[in-house]
């Protein structure tokens, strides 16, 4: 068994001490896999000037050559043969550049091993039959953008009774089903069984702010419910609204406990998933390492400094992605000020770095829900 695969069968989550020594030597596995078998990536570290000697430590990690999620909207690199690749998703929009990425078997396997144990540890996971409300986009043939990849896999934690989507197919395109959404809501709320909202916060924020703004009464769903959103609201900046404010609104219309309410922050160009906390914070998991970055020099900062989000994480094969530099700003914080036992540290997303009209899975819901 290859560090990497003792790595992601380690049961402690949140372990990072005890766990420090496999992810080292996983990266190491990582960085190598990646240089014999993507020419790009070898040329990209022998420019760089970077060895493989450079990695004795976890803090040596930061050193490996990081490679802009950006790239990969306009570039095509792959570390495994076309005929291994199984799924390829995408991030979403309506207009401009994707970002994509190929995942072949062996990534596929740990992806769905770190998914099983985040979801368990954060108790998300249900004998009881569930019903579902995907703030997202329906299914259909061709539709490779990775949150309906993710949207569907979330449903299998909880066995679904229904599943109804917010954007609906109409031909070659989406629309918003405002009355399917409510009648859903009325529907489970009647039923009594466990819902599950999935999707963009900026959807959810729109329907609860129809819903007051109808006069609609408050429903009272069963309060083992979840809402579980992701995506962020990007540039949407003049609609968004304090988290802890979302979260009472929730309360207060679908009679879901705020507690329940939980954001996780993840990306088409970085497979592993960060699910909030009980105080809503997204603490790093033993399977990846937060590097908040200078924004001049792209050297490591410490805590509490505003930079650019890197992530360090060796669970994809196919794709050199071991080190990704994102597009967001965010600050690392460290997890003893959390409160909620788990001591890994934990980053909160500030927003969109720079000021290109750079898209996201959250820019394109929230236009197609102004009728863009």
């Amino acid at each position: 068994m290859t560090a990497r695969e003792k790595l992601f069968a380690y049961n402690k989550i949140y372990d990072q001490k005890g766990s420090e020594g496999l992810f080292l030597e996983a990266m190491r596995e990582s960085v190598e896999h990646h240089r014999t078998h993507c020419e790009f990536y070898e040329k990209l570290l022998k420019e760089r000037g970077f060895r493989m000697d450079d990695i004795q430590s976890i803090e040596d990690c930061a050193k490996i050559p990081t490679i802009s999620a950006q790239f990969f909207k306009y570039h095509e690199v792959l570390s495994a043969k076309k005929e291994e690749i199984e799924i390829h998703a995408t991030s979403s929009g309506t207009l401009g550049q994707k970002s994509q990425v190929f995942l072949d078997s062996e990534s596929i396997k740990l992806g769905t091993a770190m998914a099983i144990k985040a979801m368990k540890h954060h108790g998300f996971i249900s004998v009881i039959p569930t019903n579902y409300l995907i703030l997202g986009y329906e299914p259909k043939a061709g539709n490779d953008m990775g949150n309906v990849k993710i949207a569907l896999g979330m449903t299998r934690f909880a066995p679904a009774k229904e599943k109804v989507y917010a954007l609906r197919t109409i031909g070659d395109r989406y629309e918003i089903d405002y009355f399917g959404i409510i009648a859903a809501f009325k529907r489970y709320s009647i039923q009594k069984l466990p819902v599950r909202i999935l999707g963009f916060p900026s959807y959810l924020y729109m329907l609860l702010k129809m819903m007051k703004e109808s006069g609609m009464k408050p429903l009272h769903l069963n309060k083992k419910s979840l809402v579980l959103t992701g995506g962020g609201w990007k540039k949407f900046d003049d609609m968004m609204i304090d988290k802890e404010e979302l979260n009472n609104m929730v309360e207060e219309y679908l009679g879901i406990p705020a507690r329940n309410c939980r954001d996780f922050y993840s990306a088409v160009e970085h497979s592993i998933a960060y699910p909030e906390c009980e105080n809503h914070h997204m603490h790093v998991p033993i399977w990846s390492r937060v590097i908040i970055r200078d924004v001049k020099s792209l050297e490591p900062i410490g805590f509490d400094e505003p930079g650019f989000l890197s992530f360090i994480s060796p669970l994809v094969s196919s794709v050199p992605i071991s080190s990704i530099l994102m597009g967001d700003m965010a600050v690392l914080r460290e997890g003893k000020k959390c409160g909620c036992g788990i001591e890994t540290p934990y980053f909160e997303i500030l927003g969109r770095a720079g000021n290109v009209k750079a898209r996201s899975c959250a820019v394109a819901a929230s236009e197609y829900m102004k009728g863009e």
